[in-house]
């Protein structure tokens, strides 16, 4: 039995905007799935048991194309820009003794030391891409944060892998930072510089004075050597 959600599908037999948009009135969406060195085969899908599919967070569905069962990958999804809905998918077939590279999300456990001393946990990838049979396929990768500290980084070889996956994006690639907050920093900007003008009016002041008493001395000089003549 396969592990792989099952979707109702159906072979369009027409093709064209007028054609997709008569199948979306029908609740159905419009696919199209592609295979190496094969013609795509146009379908469309039960738009009701795509969306429950897709809400379990699988990539990879069965699917019965002319009595044949089959295993499809999600490519691309298009969704209507304002009902937010999915008007159109691609689907890539594959094989369950087969390898394939996809795209999975990134997520951190646990909290970060510089987090409980006030840093900021900033997450800069959200999604790796990895290389793995079908049946190995994770729902998400996880990254530990736990031992952050503040100004401190994790990287793509950091994240947890499971057994018989593997990673192919580059592994020095930065997913997650913990920094301090930025009202932190300004603050500290604002306290050195004004440190620094503290400093320069310090100095300046300490020129002036030095300048007046040279010119007090000189004057003084003058005038004793006025008195000797």
């Amino acid at each position: 039995m396969s592990k792989f959600e099952k979707l109702n599908v159906d072979i369009r037999k027409e093709h064209g905007t007028s054609a997709a948009r008569r199948a979306r009135l029908q609740n159905k969406v419009p696919a199209v799935v592609y295979h190496s060195g094969v013609e795509a085969t146009p379908l469309s899908v039960d738009k009701i048991s795509l969306n429950k599919a897709l809400r379990t967070g699988q990539m990879i569905f069965e699917v019965n194309v002319e009595d044949k069962n089959q295993f499809v990958l999600v490519k691309e999804i298009q969704y209507h820009p304002v009902t937010d809905e999915i008007i159109h998918i691609d689907f890539q077939k594959v094989k369950e003794d087969e390898k394939i590279s996809l795209e999975v999300a990134i997520r951190s456990t646990g909290e970060a030391q510089g987090v409980k001393l006030g840093g900021l946990l900033v997450q800069m990838l959200n999604s790796v891409t990895i290389k793995c049979k079908p049946a190995e396929i994770p729902e998400f990768l996880e990254i530990d944060v736990t031992d952050m500290e503040m100004n401190t980084n994790l990287f793509v070889k950091d994240i947890t892998l499971p057994e018989d996956v593997e990673m192919i994006t580059a592994e020095d690639i930065a997913v997650v930072s913990v920094q301090e907050p930025k009202e932190e920093k300004e603050e500290e900007v604002v306290e050195a510089a004004e440190m620094d003008e503290a400093e320069e009016s310090s100095s300046d002041q300490e020129e002036a004075q030095g300048e007046e008493s040279g010119d007090s001395a000189e004057g003084e000089s003058k005038d004793e050597s006025g008195d000797e003549s």
